[in-house]
């Protein structure tokens, strides 16, 4: 078994590794460890890791801190990397996200006026008398209307419920 672990409170990348035949944990870091540090990892490794082997059932067990090994720095630095490529996808994620709600919502108070001023205007040629091929390619206007606005906001409309019921005799809401 061998593993590689990081201890993101001191930037530490550790390599451990368990050898069956001599009930050993041994381990290197990618730069010396204070006394603290060293004392934290093998808390960790003793707890963690020696609990997934044979390390307490067989006797003697060892636990060796073998040094540095130099290797572990590119380790270090691509874990580094993958963590900052990984923080700056979602950090992406999130803007696109913000954008298309910014996009989403002035589209659907876009819509929801013009929704409004095509209504007014229905009221205006019904109670002027006139001709129905204007009524008509209003109300076809507004079905346009609500279908763009249903695209962009977040709860959805039907024509019939936003025609008032006393333009409902004139228009044709099939």
């Amino acid at each position: 078994m061998k593993e590689l672990l990081y201890f993101s409170s001191s930037d530490l990348m550790i390599q451990v590794s368990y050898k069956e035949e001599a009930n050993s944990i041994h381990y290197f870091s990618h730069r010396i460890l204070s006394f603290g540090e060293r004392v934290v990892v093998e808390q960790y490794l003793l707890t963690n890791i020696a609990v997934k082997t044979e390390y307490y059932k067989k006797h003697p067990a060892m636990l060796n801190y073998v040094g540095i090994d130099s290797n572990l720095v590119k380790e270090l630095n691509q874990f580094h990397l993958k963590n900052t490529l990984n923080t700056l996808k979602k950090k992406e994620t999130v803007v696109k996200d913000s954008v298309k709600n910014l996009i989403d919502q002035s589209l659907s108070n876009y819509y929801f006026e013009k929704i409004g001023n095509t209504l007014i205007e229905i009221r205006r040629l019904v109670t002027s008398a006139d001709d129905n091929l204007k009524l008509r390619s209003c109300a076809s206007r507004l079905k346009e209307l609500v279908q763009a606005y249903n695209m962009h906001a977040e709860s959805q409309v039907t024509i019939e419920e936003i025609i008032p019921d006393e333009l409902k005799v004139y228009l044709d809401s099939d």
